[in-house]
């Protein structure tokens, strides 16, 4: 059982050089954390949003992963390196004078949408059991199956060749080294990432960011409540069923709820196969269920049918 009142979703602004893990080990060992866990990784020279999941908040780590994503890029034109960022060797260097600004813009452009991307080999893919970046500490490049990822949204802010800043809005599991990578090579001079700072990920935002600085001043679990995402408001965009003494008693037993159970009048909008998030007035976040019914469909239903059924239940918040 974690420890009173540390039960929820904390948003860090980690700094350059340390890594995802470090703020989770900090966490765990300033504040006394039995579980925590970090909601997609950062690179030791990015910076940014981190969200890192506390005990019970651990168990919405799957229900929080899918969420998109946007950083703000620096690219460096004219070096290709090792990593794909500042941090390692250079391997190639192109001249990059004869570029044009404008040019530059409408080719980023290109990259909207679905694309594939070969990950770098100095990240965390697994080959045959092993991540990729002990192979390629190790000197040895392997062969990686291109992934489709999407991006959503690509802006340009600035062109101050060899520089050139632009912001990124993407899907899980891209990686921005290995987009800066494909955009120097189409410009036919090469590039990496000089900066890289996440702003969003999923629902959570840099405005609701602790600071590295003000973390590492504190001493005192209750001394993060002001941060303190709960669980209940970590999941703002599921569907909400509030439930009465009976059926949070029944759901905190890992039963199904049926659809004779549910009042039609108290029910969000909902499809069938979609996630809701059950909340107590009292206890907070109950549970995360899932629907085996349209909600619009329940007034015409079976009553025996099964309805909604616990995916991660929680235990009672203090």
């Amino acid at each position: 059982m974690g420890k009173k009142g540390i039960d929820g979703l904390l948003i860090v602004d980690k700094p350059d050089g340390i890594t995802s893990l470090d703020v989770v080990r900090e966490i765990k060992h300033r504040f006394g954390v039995e579980r925590a866990g970090h909601i997609g990784t950062l690179d030791p020279f990015a910076t940014g949003v981190l969200p890192v999941a506390m005990n019970e908040g651990t168990k919405l780590v799957p229900f929080l992963e899918g969420g998109p994503k946007d950083y703000q890029v620096t690219l460096r034109l004219g070096e290709e390196t090792a990593t794909d960022d500042w941090t390692g060797q250079v391997v190639m260097r192109q001249e990059w004078e004869g570029l044009v600004p404008g040019e530059i813009t409408a080719l980023i452009h290109t990259f909207r949408g679905k694309i594939l991307q070969t990950p770098p080999m100095f990240s965390a893919v697994k080959m045959q059991g092993k991540p990729l970046y002990r192979l390629a500490r190790k000197g040895i490049e392997v062969e990686r199956k291109e992934r489709e990822v999407e991006i959503y949204r690509i802006q340009m802010e600035e062109v101050d060749l060899p520089l050139v800043r632009f912001n990124v809005s993407c899907s899980k599991g891209t990686y921005i080294r290995a987009l800066g990578r494909d955009i120097g090579r189409k410009l036919g001079c090469g590039a990496h990432v000089l900066r890289l700072r996440r702003v969003r990920s999923g629902p959570f935002t840099l405005e609701q960011a602790i600071s590295w600085e003000r973390l590492t001043n504190l001493s005192t679990a209750d001394a993060l409540h002001p941060w303190l995402i709960s669980l209940r408001a970590a999941l703002p965009d599921l569907p909400e069923v509030i439930g009465d003494e009976r059926l949070v008693k029944k759901v905190r037993f890992g039963k199904e709820m049926i659809v004779q159970d549910l009042s039609p009048q108290s029910l969000p909008t909902f499809e069938r196969g979609e996630w809701l998030k059950m909340s107590s007035l009292k206890e907070g976040l109950v549970a995360i269920l899932r629907s085996e019914v349209k909600g619009s469909d329940i007034p015409r239903a079976d009553p025996e049918r099964v309805a909604l059924r616990p995916l991660r239940v929680f235990r009672p918040q203090e």
